[in-house]
């Protein structure tokens, strides 16, 4: 499969990466309401207009498509998930020229996506670096001692692939292997964030604001079921976002602080991959992220393949209230693309 972003540059320690000119960013930032409480849920309609206006101001000359062309736009409420008790849930299909939702609840409610934060993190670090076999050595700014909080266990002064720390993210859900991709991508957290910003605003991502890169709970980092689906949308798209969410289990082999060999394991958090959940038949889960708070409840975000017929879709549920009711949730939500 070939990446999206087939010519981006490699990533400098320490330094931020520009993708678009000086006009493009006034634009940006003029239409991301810069300062503004957004309310808590977004006009859809709006959303597209807005990003239209960024696409002709980004392409102008190339005569491009309109921002929504291949992408599913659901209505506000409800459609076929009368089932559903979780806050909000959407499932639509993935690379079609014209998807439709196949259901959806709530689709652009504001929620606090816990851990699915990663998705944007892993899609931002993707489009830095070429070579994921890049190392980076972790600092004391990924020793996060928040009571509860998900660890991939690296220490600072231990050497890894970039590679390896999209797995720690994406896989034990490591905040500290979160803030390891965000410094070795951007140079800084506060970089980092930045830029997830600014990619949530280039995908259409308007009901989203990110504080930091892994998910732990803030008033301002929000994101709406809409918003995921775009965000995943989007990162699907690279070969090795896929590997790594598909993988049940990975044993990294990195440095020590003192150059030593050291190895771990880290497992999926997804239920249905680890044979804990039965998938429905017909269905094969292609992997996603799942995310835990009190604030945000439990959540979960994956790719779905139909095994008949090779088609796709992304499936997104957000808040419900124990884990077991989030995977009933997504059952009956996945089952509908049978």
């Amino acid at each position: 499969m070939t990446k999206l972003f087939s010519d981006k540059k490699k990533i400098r320690s320490g330094g931020g990466h520009i993708h678009m000119a000086l006009p493009v960013l006034l634009c940006l930032l003029t239409l991301s309401g810069c300062g503004q409480k957004l309310e808590q849920k977004y006009d859809a309609d709006m959303g597209l207009m807005r990003m239209n206006s960024i696409n002709m101001a980004m392409t102008e000359t190339s005569h491009a498509d309109g921002f929504s062309v291949g992408l599913a736009l659901p209505g506000e409420t409800t459609f076929n998930a009368d089932e559903i008790t979780a806050q909000a849930a959407l499932i639509v299909p993935f690379g079609q020229e014209d998807p439709q939702p196949v259901a959806y609840k709530n689709p652009y409610v504001r929620t606090y996506p816990a851990s699915i934060t990663k998705v944007m993190s892993a899609l931002v670090c993707l489009r830095h670096f070429d070579d994921l076999q890049q190392e980076f050595t972790v600092t004391k700014n990924s020793d996060i001692n928040v009571s509860g909080s998900s660890k991939a266990w690296i220490r600072p002064g231990e050497t890894l692939t970039i590679e390896d720390l999209l797995y720690g993210m994406l896989l034990p859900s490591g905040n500290d292997a979160a803030v390891a991709i965000a410094e070795a991508t951007c140079g800084s957290v506060d970089a980092f964030v930045d830029e997830m910003n600014q990619t949530a605003l280039e995908i259409g991502a308007t009901g989203t604001h990110f504080v930091n890169p892994h998910g732990l709970p803030d008033d301002n980092h929000y994101t709406t079921p809409y918003d995921i689906y775009l965000t995943m949308n989007e990162v699907m798209k690279y070969d090795a976002f896929r590997k790594i969410v598909g993988t049940v289990n990975y044993s990294p082999s990195y440095k020590d602080s003192n150059g030593m060999p050291k190895t771990q394991n880290w497992s999926v958090t997804n239920r249905y991959m680890l044979g804990e959940v039965e998938t429905p038949e017909g269905l094969k889960v292609l992997g996603g992220k799942t995310g835990t708070t009190n604030a945000a409840g439990y959540c979960l975000t994956m790719g779905v393949q139909k095994t008949s017929t090779g088609e796709e879709y992304i499936s997104t549920v957000m808040k419900a209230e124990t884990k077991d009711e989030l995977y009933k949730n997504m059952t009956n939500l996945i089952s509908k693309a049978r």
